[in-house]
């Protein structure tokens, strides 16, 4: 009677574990692609303007020749972009450049007054320079304006 080796064969297992990481690793991405998927978006566009705003006289050179400017508002006034113009409230409003970042937060009207602080400056040899703006609300896509305020040196 012959005996027999009943071993598993360790080499098979071996090879198949790379297998087995490659189907869990796609499932992995497959899930993660789905709950990517169920963030909600913006469906609805907005349009925003400034209105009015003192942004462009300097108030003088510092000993570094940077032009300063006094401490001065921007009203900002945030609608949808659809037939109907509709004002949108709740929207926050970021004015960002110069060296400085100011923000506010929209009215019933679809209106928000920013103050920019005094510490806007443009760096010597640099006669203008530009404010970006941008607005973010719940359910719009968010709505982007590189040039929103120029601040000029005189």
């Amino acid at each position: 009677m012959k005996k027999r080796n009943f071993r598993g064969n360790n080499k098979a297992q071996v090879l198949g574990l790379p297998m087995y990481l490659i189907i869990v690793m796609i499932v992995a991405v497959a899930v993660i692609a789905a709950v990517i998927y169920m963030i909600p978006q913006g469906t609805q566009t907005l349009a925003a303007s400034v209105s009015s705003g003192a942004a462009q006289s300097s108030s003088g050179t510092d000993t570094e020749n940077q032009a300063t400017f006094d401490q001065f508002t921007v009203t900002v006034m945030v609608q949808t972009n659809d037939e109907e113009k509709n004002p949108i409230k709740d929207a926050t409003v970021r004015l960002s450049g110069c060296h400085v970042v100011a923000e506010g937060t929209t009215l019933a009207d679809g209106t928000t007054t920013i103050t920019v602080p005094a510490t806007a400056y443009l760096s010597a040899g640099i006669n203008e320079g530009y404010m970006k703006m941008t607005v973010k609300a719940p359910g719009y896509e968010d709505f982007e304006d590189d040039q929103a305020v120029v601040l000029i040196r005189s």
